[in-house]
């Protein structure tokens, strides 16, 4: 089967009826038309054959070889499993506007097999769940070939180069463009200088062919992508901007390249400035796309690409992909940690503002844990790695931040549903406009450039943007800070809230609880603490840690017992030699049956009440120290109109006394999970948008039962996969920073939105009226996208942390 021919200057295939032979220098070319055929020898006598080269290298492969670059085996690396579905990373090339994103989607999304695709138009990183006994990653790709975007897969270093490449490549087009437009401006300025004061006929034919040899490299060199995806989305049904891009170009370009063989007036200057302008816009909008982007790269480059590693008496510098679990790294003060690990070795102070965004250095000693990113201060030290360098927890928070990205906001449905039917409407509109303006034969109105107008003008591209670069760039700049949204739906719920629901322990209070009073009913203090220390040393919640460190420092026995049973909100059993330890809550206790007495020394205090077997043993209480922002955070936060409430299982009287201090108008105690998620239920029952914090662990019901589910955590202690939002440092207004970014962002989706909904009415009909010319047309829409793009990034300059210093005083 003999391959499909392609023409050597735009490109396109073409069938043999098409094909143009022609022997250029020593080559023998093929061409679809004449005009190629001229352009390729005006670039070729110019010295500008270069043109080709770099084309070809923007792309890397040419198209119909592009399916069998990958094997099937090699893509498979690339893939993840699990419970039946698989999940395919890769980048796309050739990807410049949101309509291409919008294509790319529905187009993946029809093919059998895949469940779900969505590519980040800020990163041109596709994400792609599919069934993997229904289609390869091979055919993946190849789906998207066949749209006209080139699929290669995940390479942080390519990548960085194939971006560098593409902006190249679409400057010198640009470059192209605006010195040859200049050039044909000089010809047209002529042209009509002849029009009013008379031209010689031959001169005017010269003009003209002056104009058309300037003109040509502008449209099939300069604007050679639009054609390119133009024709494909054209020829898989999945018409985008670029289709209406093309089409205003070409009939600008045909008409006047018609005329200037058949006599009348010529629109060169109209086909090469829509080009030029759409051009310079695509560059504004791309710098701008980038520095939304920027935040996963930031996020990522903190961490060094080599590290130093130990093997007996050899050090070597080794990438950090090769680094394995338990490896044995040496690093120097001014020296960033490669991957997370333990310090085995020396004692620093570790600027942990990477992770956790506190700004003074913690002093980390042996046995102490360091995060990857974090920069050591002030001695050699060795560390022992304790995850690889793509399980780290900066790369764990670059993957959240890029699939919070991903994942769309709600309110982007209206724009993806306008998008469907908009290239269509828009063509039939142009159509309406030549048919109308041909039949009404007015002299100041020209039907093809009103119809060219109103294919130019129309722009998808800023419907398409409204939502995704709001959310790229605030996701990006709220991860920079430490807070993690899960994603634009995430977003868009929390700028909504009216409700928000806290735990007690480790959210409003510090979470390190100290043993004030242990009241023994049998035996002594030590006796008492003793058992209750043996069933809890295997625990990480804070009250247990707090009994635990409490024994040890009276020198007690505290090796954890066997068989410890958790029951979450409630308390723990364990099976000791003499019998069953129970040890909870007052009311777990009277569950079993066990007589619990009251005790009015409690006074608020948390209580944790022992019983072995069936005998009462006594009470240990514990009380926790508030956290000295939480009651400016919860001031800001009824000043924002949020309600605020105290959700619980310590007892109604600890409850109280913390609701008092902060000061809370609600708070109720005794409750278990199913207990709290039961609440926030009714509550939304009520009409009301929860907010539920808590430690993402312990409150898991409840964070899953709310709109938006928050974790307070710590560091690299972080439950990054149980919460909506989460706060790496435990810090409150951090709370009021996120959700204060949260409306900031509704609000641009709804100025976005608004500003592409009006231009696009107010646009269409004065293009369609004859009201503006192809040229303001092109200008027009370059703009429509920069501002939408320009107006997002205002979400990136975030409150500096001294202006949140009066959210970490107590009022």
């Amino acid at each position: 089967m003999n391959p499909v021919p392609t023409c050597a200057h735009c490109g396109l295939h073409m069938s043999a009826a098409e094909r143009i032979a022609a022997r250029i220098g020593e080559l023998e070319l093929d061409f679809c038309c004449r005009g190629c055929q001229g352009a390729y020898a005006l670039l070729k006598e110019a010295g500008l054959e270069d043109f080709y080269r770099r084309r070809e290298g923007e792309a890397g492969l040419p198209v119909g070889a592009y399916e069998n670059a990958y094997g099937e085996e090699y893509l498979q690396s690339f893939v993840r499993e699990s419970q039946g579905e698989a999940q395919l990373l890769f980048v796309v090339d050739g990807i410049r506007c949101a309509a291409c994103v919008w294509v790319v989607e529905k187009f993946l999304g029809r093919c059998e097999g895949i469940r779900e695709a969505r590519l980040n138009y800020g990163t041109h990183r596709a994400q792609v769940r599919f069934d993997p006994t229904r289609i390869s990653a091979a055919r993946i790709f190849a789906a998207v070939t066949r749209l006209g975007y080139l699929p290669r897969p995940l390479n942080e270093s390519r990548d960085q180069q194939r971006a560098e490449r593409e902006r190249r490549s679409l400057l010198i087009r640009f470059g192209t463009a605006l010195f040859l437009s200049m050039q044909l401006m000089g010809y047209s300025l002529a042209l009509y200088a002849g029009y009013f004061q008379g031209m010689d006929a031959q001169a005017k034919q010269l003009f003209h062919y002056f104009a058309a040899a300037v003109s040509t490299p502008v449209v099939f060199y300069s604007g050679a992508p639009f054609l390119r995806s133009g024709w494909r989305s054209l020829r898989n049904g999945a018409p985008g901007m670029d289709l209406l891009i093309a089409l205003g170009v070409l009939a600008a370009y045909g008409k006047s390249l018609y005329a200037t063989f058949a006599g009348g007036e010529v629109y060169f200057d109209t086909a090469v400035m829509i080009v030029t302008l759409i051009l310079a816009g695509r560059l504004f909008e791309g710098a701008a796309r980038r520095r939304a982007a920027a935040g996963i790269d930031l996020l990522l480059r903190l961490a060094p690409q080599t590290a130093r590693r130990l093997r007996g008496a050899d050090r070597a510098e080794v990438p950090v992909g090769q680094l394995r679990v338990g490896d044995l790294l040496e690093v120097r003060p001014g020296e960033r940690f490669a991957v997370d690990g333990e310090l085995v070795e020396g004692e620093t102070e570790v600027d942990e503002a990477a992770v956790n965004g506190e700004p003074l250095p913690a002093w980390r000693r042996p046995g102490d844990r360091v995060a990857a990113g974090t920069l050591n201060l002030s001695a050699l030290v060795r560390v022992r790695a304790s995850a690889a360098a793509a399980d780290s927890f900066i790369a764990r928070v670059a993957r959240l931040v890029e699939e919070a990205q991903l994942r769309r906001a709600p309110i982007q449905s209206l724009a993806d549903r306008i998008c469907a039917w908009f290239v269509p409407a828009v063509v039939l509109i142009a159509l309406g406009t030549w048919l109308f303006w041909q039949w009404r034969a007015t002299p100041e109105v020209s039907p093809l450039l009103s119809a060219i107008a109103v294919l130019v003008i129309a722009c998808p591209c800023a419907l398409g943007l409204a939502t995704p670069t709001a959310v790229l760039v605030a996701t990006g700049a709220a991860a920079r800070r430490g807070i993690l949204f899960r994603g634009g739906d995430v977003l868009e719920e929390a700028g909504r809230l009216t409700l928000a629901a806290f735990d007690k322990t480790g959210t409003l209070t510090l979470g390190r609880p100290q043993v004030v009073a242990i009241h023994p009913v049998v035996g002594d203090e030590n006796a008492l603490l003793a058992l209750a220390a043996r069933a809890e040393a295997g625990s990480t919640h804070p009250l247990a840690q707090a009994v635990v460190t409490e024994a040890r420092r009276r020198g007690l026995d505290t090796r954890p017992a066997q068989g410890v049973r958790t029951l979450p909100g409630r308390g723990l059993e364990a099976a000791l030699e003499h019998g069953l330890l129970r040890l909870g809550s007052r009311a777990y206790l009277r569950e079993t049956g066990i007589d619990v007495p009251e005790n009015d020394a409690a006074d608020g205090a948390t209580q944790i009440h022992v019983a072995l077997d069936d005998d009462y043993r006594g009470l240990i209480l514990l009380q926790d120290q508030t956290r000295p922002e939480a009651a400016a955070c919860l001031k800001r936060l009824e000043e924002r109109g949020l309600g605020c409430v105290l959700l619980t299982g310590d007892s109604p009287a600890a409850a109280r006394r913390l609701a008092d201090s902060v000061p809370l108008a609600q708070a109720h105690g005794s409750l278990s999970p199913a207990d709290k998620a039961d609440w926030i239920n009714a509550a939304r029952a009520r009409g009301e948008r929860v907010l539920m914090v808590g430690d993402g662990i312990n409150d898991a019901p409840a964070l899953a039962a709310a709109q938006v589910g928050c974790a307070l955590a710590g560091g690299t202690d972080i439950a990054l996969e149980s919460s909506d939002l989460v706060l790496t440092r435990p810090d409150l207004g951090r709370l009021v920073e996120a959700l204060e970014l949260a409306r900031r962002t509704l609000g641009i989706i709804r100025q976005n939105l608004f500003w592409a909904f009006a231009y696009n009415l107010l646009a269409l009909p004065l293009a369609a009226a004859g009201q503006l010319a192809p040229i303001h047309a092109a200008a027009a829409m370059a703009l429509s996208s920069v501002c939408v793009v320009g107006n997002s990034l205002r979400l990136s300059r975030l409150p500096s942390p001294l202006r949140n210093q009066e959210l970490t005083k107590p009022c």
